[in-house]
């Protein structure tokens, strides 16, 4: 008798565990509401502009990072290039001011700083868990019990 799975939703979740569980000898049905899958993670091209309805970036796309192995795995890193933004978000305001969301968790501190002084204490605690975020690994293997 074939083991199977069924799995509900077709986006990053849902496609990786249809990988994996096809990965380890199981069947696997997936079913999914839209008419692409990528959930949260779809694109399209509107004219000569890409529009992103994704989550803006691949977390673990760096081979450094632990998650890297996985995308490997899944095919979604081969023959892809990859661009390190320096800015998450920029706004300008009607005021003419522009507040940018650096990627740089100093430099964002510095902007937020001159865009706000009297908020230096929260900006500063804001961007030492920015900086401590950034240092966490997800764990890979087996799961913690």
């Amino acid at each position: 008798m074939n083991k199977k799975i069924v799995v509900i939703g077709a986006g990053i979740a849902g496609l990786c565990a249809g990988c994996y569980a096809r990965m380890n000898g199981y069947d696997v049905e997936l079913y999914e509401s839209h008419n692409l899958p990528g959930g949260l993670c779809t694109s399209w091209k509107r004219g000569n502009y890409l529009i992103d309805g994704c989550i803006h970036w691949l977390t673990g796309s760096s081979p450094a990072d632990s998650f890297y192995q996985f995308w490997m795995e899944l095919g979604a890193v081969q023959n892809r290039t990859f661009h390190d933004p320096t800015e998450f978000y920029r706004y300008t305001g009607p005021d003419g001011k522009t507040f940018i969301v650096y990627t740089d968790a100093d430099k964002l501190e510095k902007h937020m700083k001159e865009f706000s002084p009297d908020d230096t204490g929260t900006i500063e605690l804001l961007c030492r868990l920015i900086r401590k975020f950034a240092r966490f690994k997800s764990p890979q293997g087996k799961p913690y019990e």
